[in-house]
């Protein structure tokens, strides 16, 4: 009876650990406040720009937000899961764009925003380019300020279908900032899968830059601002955080437990036999 006993603990306590969601937390970092439009959009973000909602869904999830930084550099990219490129002017130097391209191509995962100011766009695609996607970021602008503005595509995705559900086929909320100019950024698609439309604009497109690498999620008119605060906004729209979370959270699936498989199947088999043992007796 005792090693029945010990057999149901030690199950018991593998599957709390492997039920909990330690395994699977993910570490997050963003630009600071010099080199993000926004501030540090998980800690400081400025006014309408700010990420506050967003934020504590992320920290409610268990994961990790690290502050921000102001360079790229392979110690403040160590650990880190997912790299926050908000609306920067920032241009990356060819150190930091061989630290991003090498973060991504181990399996790190990039959020690229760009509003319709060009200095902007020029930023992500500096990002983009130091991945070998190009400049992506064409100057065309279009759209509609609106909560349903945005359309998902009927497409699977990291982005469209995840941990926050299925958003295929559903809307997500565009915004416009009064102080650029008054249309969204338009993404070439070429090479990458695009998910998500506002009006004939190519807004949201995925890419995996390496085959075996991570994942980009590049973002048009940054669906981000005005929207991650609370439902009394007048663009708000669940889905957009739920997108980014989606997002954010496919990277769990190449987080592991080595040996879990094994362990279930050994304690499976310990307890048959001392079933088995305890029936004959």
């Amino acid at each position: 009876m005792n090693k029945l006993l010990i057999m149901t603990l030690s199950i018991s306590i593998l599957l709390e650990a492997l039920g909990g969601n330690s395994a699977g937390a993910l570490t997050l970092r963003s630009w600071n406040s010099a080199n993000q439009r926004g501030g540090d959009l998980f800690n400081d973000g400025n006014g309408a720009l700010l990420y506050g909602a967003f934020r504590s869904s992320i920290l409610e999830r268990s994961h990790t937000i690290l502050p921000g930084v102001s360079t790229l550099t392979e110690a403040n990219l160590a650990d880190v899961d997912i790299f926050f490129h908000g609306t920067s002017s920032t241009i990356l130097t060819p150190t930091e764009s061989t630290v991003l391209r090498n973060f991504v191509k181990t399996g790190g995962f990039v959020i690229v925003e760009s509003d319709s100011n060009r200095s902007e766009q020029n930023s992500a695609n500096s990002v983009l380019e130091s991945l070998g996607l190009g400049s992506r970021y064409t100057g065309v602008v279009g759209g509609v300020n609106s909560p349903t503005g945005g359309m998902f595509k009927n497409i699977v995705s990291p982005t469209t279908v995840g941990a926050l559900g299925d958003l295929r086929g559903q809307t997500f909320g565009t915004s416009l900032a009064t102080d650029i100019e008054s249309m969204v950024t338009d993404i070439t698609p070429t090479g990458g899968t695009l998910i998500g439309t506002n009006g004939s604009i190519r807004s949201m497109v995925e890419f995996q830059p390496f085959a075996d690498g991570g994942q980009v999620l590049a973002v048009g008119d940054p669906y981000g601002f005005n929207l991650f605060q609370s439902s009394d906004n007048s663009l708000f729209n669940h889905n957009n955080q739920k997108a980014y979370i989606n997002f954010i959270e496919s990277k769990q699936s190449e987080i592991s437990v080595p040996e879990a498989s094994m362990l279930l199947g050994l304690l499976t088999l310990g307890t048959c036999a001392v079933g088995n043992k305890l029936n004959k007796k």
